[in-house]
């Protein structure tokens, strides 16, 4: 699977006013075929407009990730033909991604789900993407440009509706969600850790829309120690670009958020410790996702640094 690679609000965000209707936004499941079978739901894109250039975009939200970014190899045919766009590269303003210094474009405009969300600074992430030719411009379909960050959702709150595919952002919880299940989360990076109980354990784990396959991944020895019986699945995957295997076990007890129970799911792993460095860095046990909350609404309050689900 190639990852699909989150988006901002400021300046103008839908409303919360008493008497005043929600400005949801749409999103969609992009679907792959991994290992000979068919996922329907392997990554959420939003569509976006940039710069308020005459085509459509679209770009994936991936909470696991730093930055909002462009990727560099797609755009390329845009930055020429339009050269205000290219004009806002800014060799000052740098991020690192895959252990690599890149630059930003600066003061972008972006509009999400056909709604304004300011100007912001959008990472331009030098040599990844699909790469297109001019004829690419012409394309009627929505071109797949980039990666929405949670650099964008700082101080608001995001609310993910996964069964009516939709989000939402607002400047504090709205007060028909405020009956939802809260719990704190921390807080690295823009990106936030949740604690669930793991076979009768407090664990904090990264929650990553960008991990839209599994409720669970960790590294092998967690994955044995939380599990029981043999290996229930086993697929390909790949991750910016990087192809490896991953395995399934059943997880021994069952998963909660607070007091709320979670369905049955399987841990995956890898047998190459691939990210044991960054669970480390991070102190987390593992990663969860979307997988765990497809019939929930989630709301994600980075101001007050709770996640509640409904």
């Amino acid at each position: 699977m190639k990852k699909l690679i989150v988006l901002l609000l400021l300046g103008l965000h839908p409303g919360t006013g008493r008497g005043q209707a929600m400005r949801w936004l749409p999103f969609h499941w992009e679907a792959a075929t991994l290992s000979g079978r068919r996922f329907d739901k392997v990554a959420i894109t939003v569509p976006v407009i940039i710069d308020n250039l005459p085509h459509k975009f679209n770009m994936q939200l991936d909470l696991g990730a730093i930055n909002t970014v462009v990727y560099g190899n797609t755009i390329a045919p845009y930055l020429e033909k339009y050269p205000a766009l290219k004009a806002k590269i800014d060799t000052t303003r740098t991020f690192r991604i895959q252990n690599q210094r890149n630059v930003k474009l600066a003061g972008v405009a972006l509009a999400l789900g056909g709604v304004p969300f300011g100007r912001h600074d959008v990472g331009y992430f030098k040599g990844y993407g699909d790469s297109l030719t001019a004829a690419a411009l012409a394309r009627p379909d929505e071109v797949h440009i980039g990666t929405i960050a949670p650099d964008l959702f700082q101080d608001k709150v995001l609310i993910l509706d996964y069964p009516r595919q939709r989000l939402y952002v607002a400047d504090k919880v709205p007060a028909e969600f405020a009956r939802a299940a809260f719990q704190p989360f921390k807080l690295t990076d823009g990106r936030i850790k949740i604690s669930l109980q793991i076979a009768g354990q407090p664990q904090d784990l990264l929650f990553d829309t960008g991990a839209s396959l599994f409720a669970l991944s960790t590294t092998e020895p967690r994955a044995l120690a939380a599990t029981a019986g043999p290996v229930r699945d086993s697929l390909k995957i790949s991750s910016w670009g990087e192809y490896y295997y991953v395995y399934g076990r059943p997880l021994k007890g069952t998963a909660a958020f607070g007091r709320k129970q979670l369905p049955a799911a399987l841990v995956f792993y890898d047998k190459q410790g691939r990210f044991t460095k960054f669970f480390e860095q991070e102190n987390i046990w593992g990663i969860t996702g979307n997988a765990y909350f497809l019939n929930n609404t989630v709301i994600i309050d980075y101001k007050n640094r709770v996640f509640g689900v409904l």
